[in-house]
């Protein structure tokens, strides 16, 4: 886990949402540290030439996490994030690896519910599937806008598509560590309704948030959420210390 804060209590992975780039997370070290380590990274993708499942992405990425999850860590996931990182967590912690101290999930059903969403965009011809996208919100405005960033942006949103739109969720032990999850106020891709089933995914506590915005916290409510994360990781680290 590459960051700059070597003595960091904890080292937060974050993962971002469908489309997005570990770029999203550039203000977050300023903001967190130095008692939390920020570490963003991007999740593999599919390609046209490549199969990948969601489950598939999870285990890379826990294989390249599993020789230094020694040290305390949390994963934070944004929209697809959060069901890649949960995945990834049940990977590492069924393989008898350390499990984070924390999962946040910003932006998603739980796992279960998301899996069974039912949609099918990613066959639509671009400009079908950018509308499409576009008219449920999941499309950044700056995207919209201009055209050339539009398909700097596509190969990236249709691996995550395909990663979203074909995961499969199958039923296991719930995971070891607490859950705080996110969710816009004004987010209408999220139902807030089936928030409370995310209780259902751990064996500790679940800790549910609405803060303003829609469904990219990570841009309209980085303040909120950075306040909310170091309150749960600080309980965190000192339960750790007690154990």
């Amino acid at each position: 886990m590459k960051g700059e804060n070597k003595d960091a209590a904890v080292t937060l992975v974050c993962l971002p949402h469908a489309g997005g780039t570990p770029a999203i997370y550039s203000g977050w070290a300023d903001a967190l540290e130095p008692d939390i380590r920020v570490v963003a990274t991007q999740p593999r993708r599919p390609a046209p030439d490549r199969p990948l499942t969601l489950r598939e992405s999870a285990a890379d990425l826990a294989g390249e996490l599993a020789s230094q999850a020694s040290e305390p860590y949390a994963f934070f996931g944004n929209s697809l994030g959060a069901i890649v990182a949960f995945e990834a967590t049940r990977v590492l912690s069924g393989q008898g690896h350390r499990p984070p101290l924390r999962l946040f999930a910003c932006g998603s059903a739980p796992p279960a519910v998301a899996a069974a969403a039912g949609r099918n965009l990613r066959s639509l011809p671009d400009d079908e599937f950018l509308s499409e996208v576009s008219r449920m919100g999941e499309l950044p405005r700056e995207i919209l806008d201009e055209p050339e960033l539009q398909q700097e942006f596509l190969p990236g949103l249709r691996g995550d598509y395909s990663l979203a739109e074909t995961y499969e969720y199958v039923p296991g032990p719930p995971l070891p560590c607490p859950i705080s999850v996110f969710r816009g106020l004004s987010d209408t891709l999220v139902d807030p309704s089936k928030l409370e089933l995310w209780g259902e995914y751990t064996a500790q506590d679940v800790k549910i948030r609405g803060l303003p915005g829609n469904h990219f916290l990570t841009q309209t409510s980085a303040t909120f959420l950075h306040r909310a994360i170091r309150k749960d990781l600080e309980q965190d680290v000192r339960q750790a210390g007690k154990e």
